[in-house]
């Protein structure tokens, strides 16, 4: 098992609040913009970091990490934000560090693939262990959970479609639209990663209602474990 202790961090959120409190608390920011993706880059709690703003959705998040690391060649990437929590006992701000992370929306069982497997790709991307047990020894207390998340372009907010998320992948903890994307470019361009999300729903016929009301409780709690995970290791 490798050991890891970076100096420079690359932090991708999909939508505003999810970035706005790490990067209101970063100092020497200069921005950068790449279409209509931006990244901060500036000092936080000692380290570089270089926070982006990628836009929702997979593609977005494949687009914006290879922009981060192409461009800033962060030591690791952390992905913060919201997710739709469905594991047992996960409340609303809950935390869950994706240790494992996978697309619930790929299916190419056709030719031999398990679903959610892209050809040629893992079936499931794991976030660097060394990440994932900073960010759980960092929760002070808190609740942190740690298990499969799983992506897909599509709000979860039905049971049927739920249900048929936890059928394909009976041990998921929470379900999001960017994870999935970033851990596989970062796996195919060799950087440690670690995804952390905090539950603003969860995933059933009122999720968009929960989402409105939780975003920003979930933005902050999934920052301050990014933060906590910044110094801490």
């Amino acid at each position: 098992m490798t050991t890891l202790s970076p100096q420079h961090f690359g932090i991708i959120g999909a939508m505003e609040p999810e970035i706005e409190l790490l990067k209101n608390a970063m100092s020497n920011l200069q921005t950068q913009t790449f279409g209509k993706i931006l990244i901060y880059h500036g000092k936080l709690d000692g380290k570089d970091v270089s926070l982006c703003l990628s836009g929702i959705g997979k593609v977005n998040a494949a687009i914006a990490t290879t922009l981060l690391i192409e461009h800033f060649s962060p030591d690791c990437v952390i992905n913060t934000g919201s997710a739709g929590g469905v594991g047992a006992g996960l409340a609303i701000g809950d935390v869950v560090i994706g240790d494992t992370v996978a697309h619930h929306d790929v299916d190419v069982t056709a030719f031999g693939y398990v679903h959610g497997q892209v050809p040629q790709q893992e079936a499931r991307f794991n976030s660097h262990h060394a990440l994932v047990n900073a960010a759980v020894a960092a929760s002070d207390g808190q609740a942190v959970h740690h298990g499969l998340i799983v992506s897909g372009d599509q709000f979860i907010h039905d049971n049927d479609k739920l249900a048929e998320i936890r059928a394909h992948f009976p041990d998921v903890m929470a379900v999001e639209m960017e994870a999935a994307a970033i851990a596989q470019t970062c796996t195919v361009l060799g950087k440690p990663f670690v995804i952390i999300r905090a539950v603003s729903d969860t995933a059933d016929g009122g999720a968009e209602i929960s989402f409105e009301a939780f975003l920003e409780t979930a933005a902050v709690r999934s920052a301050e474990r990014v933060r906590a995970l910044i110094q801490a290791i």
